[in-house]
């Protein structure tokens, strides 16, 4: 456990610093995943970002507001301060799709492949994150006699709650912290590895693969989380949940959903791709935007192959 650094006089606690950087991981990531595969305009990508970071906003409201409810239930009173990461998600992912369906105009249909995209950073923000819990001491795990135990520290939350007998720290727990942040390091590397053939599939991987290691890691867990009002823990019931979620989206890629939906879909889809692109003209003097405009030209018909390799050969001599 290491609960701050000191550096040129500065008192960085480790939480924060680690949760800064898995943000900025998220997004750096985001970025080259929009860049190599959709190449958007500047509009439509300043408009995405836009809806990643209000996406992140919903993360931390819903993460707050599912931590108190799981906390009122159990103490029988209104009761927040904590935070809690599934319940973050739960109301993270409804918000990026209900965004880029209302504020992305040409990426309307399309809000599920944003939210593929950025799963690959989402899990290694997610295990960046976890990596700050254990470096705070926070979301350990059980007490154990196994070599993999963790002793924590005086005034660390591990000690607080399963104090050892001389008072110098805590009993050994187990490091749930590192587990996970093991588990979702793995996810990022198989998403990151298989891209190219499989991302369609990124968002239902995460969810089924995420809910079901939650649920099992809940029954090593030591610290409290709140009640859900029966037998199973705040974080199974949302583990649940999650991994329905993330086999829905499964269903939809495999086309297995109601023909209706899958209707409504490819209209939605349909009304995008049919949105005037900004024209070469616009874009003159700018080389990189002008790439890019070629590009969508030849996504959606409106020049051959032929003609577009023709022109962005000429556009890099020119570069």
């Amino acid at each position: 456990m290491c609960p701050a650094i000191h550096f040129l006089g500065l008192h960085i606690p480790m939480y924060a610093l680690m949760l800064a950087l898995g943000l900025a991981s998220f997004f750096l990531l985001s970025h080259r995943a929009l860049r190599d595969t959709w190449r958007d305009d500047r509009v439509t990508y300043h408009r995405i970002l836009f809806v990643l970071c209000l996406s992140f906003v919903a993360l931390g409201v819903f993460a707050f507001l599912f931590d108190g409810l799981f906390h009122s239930i159990e103490e029988g009173r209104l009761v927040f301060g904590g935070i809690t990461w599934l319940g973050g998600v739960a109301g993270a992912f409804p918000a990026l799709l209900l965004l880029t369906h209302f504020l992305v105009p040409k990426r309307r249909g399309y809000a599920l492949d944003l939210l593929d995209l950025a799963m690959p950073g989402l899990a290694l923000a997610h295990a960046l994150g976890r990596l700050g819990c254990f470096f705070g001491g926070c979301c350990y795990g059980r007490v154990t006699d196994s070599p993999l135990g963790v002793v924590f520290p005086v005034g660390s939350p591990a000690a607080s709650t399963y104090p050892n007998a001389s008072g110098t720290g805590s009993l050994p727990v187990l490091p749930t912290q590192l587990f996970e942040a093991a588990f979702e390091v793995a996810l990022f590397a198989l998403l990151l590895l298989l891209a190219r053939r499989t991302r369609r599939f990124h968002t239902a991987v995460w969810s089924m693969s995420y809910g079901i290691f939650r649920f099992i890691l809940e029954f090593f867990r030591g610290d409290d989380r709140g009640s859900a009002g029966f037998p199973l823990s705040p974080a199974q019931v949302l583990s649940v949940l999650l991994f329905v979620f993330g086999l829905l989206v499964l269903l939809l890629r495999l086309g297995r959903m109601p023909a209706r939906l899958e209707k409504r879909l490819a209209s939605w889809q349909a009304a995008a791709d049919a949105l005037p692109v900004t024209p070469i003209a616009a874009c003159q003097g700018d080389d990189a935007a002008l790439l890019r405009h070629l590009f969508e030209l030849r996504q959606i018909g409106a020049i051959t192959e032929e003609e577009y390799e023709e022109k962005k050969q000429e556009i890099l001599e020119r570069m």
